[in-house]
């Protein structure tokens, strides 16, 4: 007669029952520091009670990292989020470590599904562009354990170490140089207000007239997308703006889009700032005044604060924000303030 022997417990059962995820419990297990002490006794009192018992191999992955990041954006299509992406990875294999790459297409669902991809998959740590709609997901993850930083964007409340751009001393100057030039009104290109950089840009764009001596300025509620650039331009245009400031690159090559469509020459017929920097910006008859957020610094830093998280080792800042700059180009008319 056949014995049938029963399943034995394995590290995803021991997750399961933790309510964490398999790399949570893997370094639990292995008692790494970078999971809170009474998280690590109770991951343990569970595999105990389970029977769980890793066998050699098990044991010699639970000793070691992955030396694999995780990485998620929301959009690859993006200059922006894909010249971050490269630079995390460079400084990555710098580090001799390996890295995940997915995209969320700014969708608060596909963000879910890949934090727990990762989660699951056994890498040693994850940067994110949050969506604020996974707020609680990221949350958990962060006490549970899981060395995670936040880049470009923060989630309200959260104690989570974030790496962003400051945008007031860039947008300050721009605001300031449009106003010196007598390029007024100026309609702004507001990122959608469900982020925190579409909230603080327009907040600082706002805070910027007022230090310019300026009125109200016409905004546009957008997205970040060329569609909504290019509405958002036509629609300012139509209100007789002189100047137009968008709040994030692709709105930036909507603006372009909608000028060329209009027969409007940028730098003659109308002002134009832009947000980041990317080759399209610079090929413009008139190459486009900027402003720089230093994306290469920003993934460097959350880089270096992920790396100390998974070594276990508390960043010696939580919040840190990389100052962007101004760069003028010649999209700019030249007059003076009326």
């Amino acid at each position: 007669m056949n014995t049938i022997l029963p399943e034995r417990p394995t590290l995803k059962d021991v997750a399961r029952a933790a309510g964490v995820s398999v790399s949570t419990a893997s370094r639990a297990l292995a008692e790494n520091p970078a999971v809170a002490t009474d998280t690590r006794r109770r991951i343990q009192k569970l595999a105990a009670e389970l029977g769980y018992r890793p066998n050699a191999q098990a044991r010699a992955l639970q000793s070691s990292r992955s030396n694999t990041i995780g990485v998620l954006v929301p959009s690859l299509i993006n200059h922006y989020f894909a010249t971050m992406v490269t630079a995390l990875q460079d400084a990555a294999t710098d580090d001799g470590m390996a890295t995940l790459i997915t995209n969320s297409n700014e969708s608060a669902p596909m963000m879910a599904t890949s934090l727990d991809f990762l989660a699951n998959h056994g890498v040693d740590g994850i940067i994110c562009v949050p969506d604020e709609a996974c707020a609680d997901q990221l949350d958990h993850l962060h006490r549970q354990g899981m060395p995670l930083v936040l880049i470009d964007r923060e989630l309200p409340g959260s104690d989570i170490p974030t790496v962003t751009s400051d945008p007031e001393r860039g947008m300050v100057n721009a605001v300031g140089l449009l106003a010196r030039h007598g390029q007024t009104p100026i309609g702004y290109l507001s990122g959608p207000m469900t982020t925190s950089t579409g909230r603080c840009r327009l907040e600082t764009f706002r805070y910027a007239c007022t230090e310019a001596g300026l009125e109200e300025q016409p905004v546009f509620l957008g997205g970040y997308e060329q569609s909504q650039g290019f509405e958002g331009a036509n629609a300012l245009l139509a209100q007789g703006v002189r100047s137009l400031f968008a709040g994030d690159s692709m709105m930036t090559i909507g603006v372009i889009e909608a000028c060329h469509r209009a027969g409007l020459v940028i730098g003659e017929d109308v002002s134009v700032i832009g947000f980041d920097t990317q080759p399209m910006f610079t090929l413009q008859p008139r190459p486009l005044t900027v402003i720089d957020q230093h994306v290469g610094s920003m993934a460097r830093e959350a880089f270096a604060v992920l790396n100390q998280l998974i070594a276990g080792k508390a960043p010696p800042e939580k919040h840190i924000r990389i100052p962007t700059t101004l760069i003028e180009r010649q999209s700019i008319r030249k007059g003076q303030a009326s």
